[in-house]
């Protein structure tokens, strides 16, 4: 499941919305930080096209560890915002999957919050 999740973070750098949306089943739930809880595929994939506020950028994955019931990841992101402002920030997923896709995602920042 490793590759599931490298293939996730690359789709979505390359907004390749349909293999974004194949990698997860039709009920993925997404929680993130300053958003309502993403739920369908159908809201996940507006989320990408149109919601989130990066333009472009990249993920550097630190490290994968996964088994078949779920994974977890941290990197590192660098791109810009919609905006044309710089993002550069740390980050870590939880990740649930069932019949080989992912069926649930949460994300974390390392950003001051409290």
């Amino acid at each position: 499941m490793s590759a599931l999740i490298s293939a996730l973070l690359h789709a979505v750098d390359r907004r390749d919305w349909p293999a974004l949306g194949d990698l997860v089943t039709p009920d993925v739930v997404y929680d993130r930080p300053g958003y309502p809880t993403i739920r369908g595929v159908d809201e996940w994939l507006t989320f990408y096209r149109m919601t989130r506020i990066v333009a472009t950028g990249q993920h550097r994955l630190v490290r994968v560890l996964a088994d078949d019931a779920q994974g977890f990841c941290w990197g590192e992101f660098t791109g810009t915002t919609r905006g044309g402002q710089p993002v550069d920030v740390r980050f870590a997923d939880w990740y649930a999957f069932r019949d080989g896709r992912v069926c649930q995602r949460r994300t974390f920042f390392y950003e001051p919050a409290i």
